[in-house]
């Protein structure tokens, strides 16, 4: 895509729909679902292929029923995402609310820094826009870099509007060692197929062989943080609540693997409670473990 179509794409087409009423927005969603399910079958091999492994104890009516509400949950998203571009400050904090800042806030007054995992489960990105002015922490988050250099500025610069620093992959541990004594809260979504299996940190997640990266591990050792989950839950249509949970306060002390053991544990819990808000269109599994 061009430099030229990408800003005729933003700025004529996804700027001025974010301006939308949120009902106007999710009459959208509504017609998206038809065209992403039912017309184009967006990714749909995926998303049963991801399903049947995930739960093969389930019938398959009952795979599809959460196929159907997935599609439905994933345009509510896409719109919402659009909204992202414009929405207030004061909308973002009722519309993604955290429940038990006080856990982050404890290491705050502690001096130290927290590193939080989670995953591609309901709505990160709202997440994102309504963390920093609810904790006390300076926060951070790891992400990779778009191939459009355009869509790329935009996006992190959304990302950024109300005090969360936007930080690619590769920069993240300079960041971290640079940083000095300020307390950070670093954001990993960590539920990304790994680049190099061999590297990985193999387990058994939604009863798959499942590989993970290890840099979250390692950082939180070396730099002695404290590492929480970060669950996203679905309140309504529109409306999210964040809850931590704590993984280590002393990731120094945990045998290699029980920081990603854990989070698998509490990613598994979440899928379970409502299964259609993970991204099941993510190629997650692309890897075997190797022998």
């Amino acid at each position: 895509m061009t430099h030229f179509f990408s800003r005729i794409l933003f700025y004529g087409l996804a700027l001025p729909i974010s301006y939308l009423p949120f009902r106007v927005l999710y009459w959208f969603s509504s017609l998206l679902y038809i065209i992403c399910y039912y017309i184009i079958g967006y990714r749909k091999d995926v998303v049963r292929e991801n399903l049947k492994n995930s739960f093969p104890e389930l019938s398959d009516s009952d795979r599809k029923a959460i196929e159907k509400k997935f599609y439905k949950h994933f345009t509510d998203f896409l719109v919402e995402s659009v909204k992202s571009f414009t929405i207030s400050e004061q909308e973002i904090q009722k519309r993604c609310a955290i429940i038990n800042a006080d856990l982050p806030n404890s290491y705050f007054e502690k001096g130290k820094s927290v590193m939080i995992l989670c995953g591609h489960y309901n709505n990160w990105e709202y997440y994102a826009l309504g963390l920093q002015k609810q904790i006390k922490h300076k926060t951070i988050a790891a992400y990779h870099p778009l191939k459009n250099n355009f869509f790329d500025r935009v996006i992190k610069k959304s990302r950024q509007r109300f005090g969360m620093k936007m930080i690619s992959m590769r920069e993240i541990p300079r960041y971290i060692a640079n940083n000095g004594t300020e307390p950070t809260m670093s954001i990993m979504v960590n539920d990304q197929s790994p680049s190099d299996s061999r590297k990985a940190y193999w387990n058994t997640f939604l009863h798959q062989d499942t590989g993970w990266m290890t840099g979250t591990e390692r950082l939180a050792a070396k730099y002695d943080q404290a590492v929480l989950f970060g669950c996203i839950r679905k309140v309504k249509r529109g409306f999210y609540e964040v809850t931590f949970y704590p993984i280590t306060d002393d990731p120094k002390s945990v045998t290699d693997g029980y920081i990603l053991d854990k989070h698998t544990h509490y990613l598994e819990m979440v899928i379970a409670e409502h299964p259609e808000y993970w991204l099941w269109s993510h190629k997650r599994w692309k890897h075997k473990r190797p022998h």
